[in-house]
């Protein structure tokens, strides 16, 4: 009775929170890794500024979430969370980047905005294999989304923030 008690209390807050993924497994799952580190990075002054200037964006928070994909003792990828806002709520976003400095996936976490402000899998299958050798620019390397240009824009420019922030801190 309790546990149908509380199952009915937590419905509400899952259901508004459209928490889409695991950052764990998502990691673990596009690595086919053995076991996922999870470290929470804060970056010193001189790296927000280095991060700021190379993703080209304005950086609010030196705190950030890395997971470290690894077989054994080898590490075989990352993985980036970052949180944006969208239009006035959030979006949170995994990075899921390979040693060789590519991005692998981007899978959307969590998503506050209306669903159907979500960019299709399809749209995020096309940084696939980009890197900071791209510009990735939304019109230019990354087509735009027709009704969902701001989470397009979030998606985008936290991929510069991801792919420069492993170079930075290179685990």
């Amino acid at each position: 009775m309790m546990k149908t008690a509380l199952s009915f209390l937590l419905l509400p807050l899952i259901a508004f929170a459209q928490v889409l993924g695991d950052p764990i497994a998502l990691t673990q799952r596009t690595f086919a890794s053995k076991s996922v580190e999870q470290h929470n990075i804060i970056l010193s002054e001189e790296q927000l500024q280095q991060l700021s200037k190379t993703s080209q964006q304005s950086i609010d928070t030196k705190l950030y979430r890395l997971y470290i994909a690894k077989n054994d003792t080898k590490t075989v990828g990352f993985g980036v969370l970052l949180n944006k806002k969208v239009r006035t709520k959030t979006a949170i976003s995994l990075y899921l980047i390979g040693t060789d400095g590519k991005i692998k996936s981007i899978e959307i976490v969590a998503f506050n905005e209306p669903i159907e402000y979500l960019p299709t899998k399809t749209w995020l299958e096309g940084f696939d294999a980009k890197s900071t050798a791209n510009t990735l620019r939304l019109n230019q390397d990354i087509p735009t989304v027709s009704g969902a240009t701001l989470s397009a824009r979030a998606i985008t420019d936290g991929s510069r923030i991801a792919l420069a922030l492993i170079n930075i801190v290179k685990p």
